[in-house]
């Protein structure tokens, strides 16, 4: 009898260890899947290598920008395209502030390191070179009008109606370039034109003046 109780009592001790080592295994489908923890740094390193891979939304800014922006230079012999306060031109077709710094064409408009616009001036007094713009009774006229890749590029602009008109360019590599006319008023800027050949289409930012048809092209060769 005392044989037979024993052989119970190991048979009850192996079940009690069997069940408290099933308890601690842990259970990969618990919460209702697989963790799989090596297939999720698996997943994150190929995510990674998809972000360092990917081109950047900047890449056209910075394919059209100018060499040099953001340095001082000499302004020994630099020279205004036109008065009023616009930017100079050095020697070597670079287009600075007045504290003679490469202005930035993606700058904040009318900011200290972007082209400034002129003040107002005498539309048939302006040099045979700079690209002449009116603005008004919805249109541009021209609407378009071809430069050269990098070159020092002044336009003016001139309201012909009753109405305030902004010329902007929908290229961030150009959002610096900006000129606000009243009626009957002309004001320039010069700036570098971008080194990305193409079609930049440029528009009047007072409201519905694009929609009407105020818009036009600068095409860089």
């Amino acid at each position: 009898m005392l044989v037979i109780l024993g052989i119970i009592a190991v048979v009850v001790v192996a079940i009690i260890i069997v069940a408290a080592s099933t308890k601690k295994t842990p259970n990969n489908n618990e919460n209702g899947g697989d963790q799989n923890p090596a297939g999720q740094a698996e997943n994150m390193d190929a995510a990674a290598g998809e972000e360092a891979t990917s081109t950047p939304e900047s890449s056209t800014v910075d394919a059209n920008a100018i060499e040099g922006v953001g340095q001082v230079v000499d302004l020994k012999d630099a020279v205004a395209v036109i008065p009023g306060g616009a930017n100079l031109v050095t020697p070597d077709n670079k287009v600075v502030t007045s504290e003679g710094v490469v202005a930035s064409n993606s700058a904040i408009p009318m900011s200290e390191e972007a082209p400034k616009q002129s003040g107002f001036l005498d539309k048939e007094s302006l040099p045979e070179e700079v690209i002449k713009l009116n603005v008004g009774n919805n249109k541009f006229e021209p609407n378009s009008f071809t430069v050269k890749a990098g070159a020092p590029t002044t336009i003016s602009l001139t309201g012909v109606d009753s109405f305030s008109h902004v010329i902007t360019f929908e290229s961030p590599s150009l959002s610096a370039i900006a000129i606000l006319v009243g009626p009957n008023q002309t004001k320039a800027i010069t700036f570098n034109a971008p080194m990305q050949p193409g079609d930049y289409v440029f528009r009047c930012d007072s409201p519905e003046h694009a929609a009407n048809g105020e818009t036009g092209k600068m095409i860089v060769k």
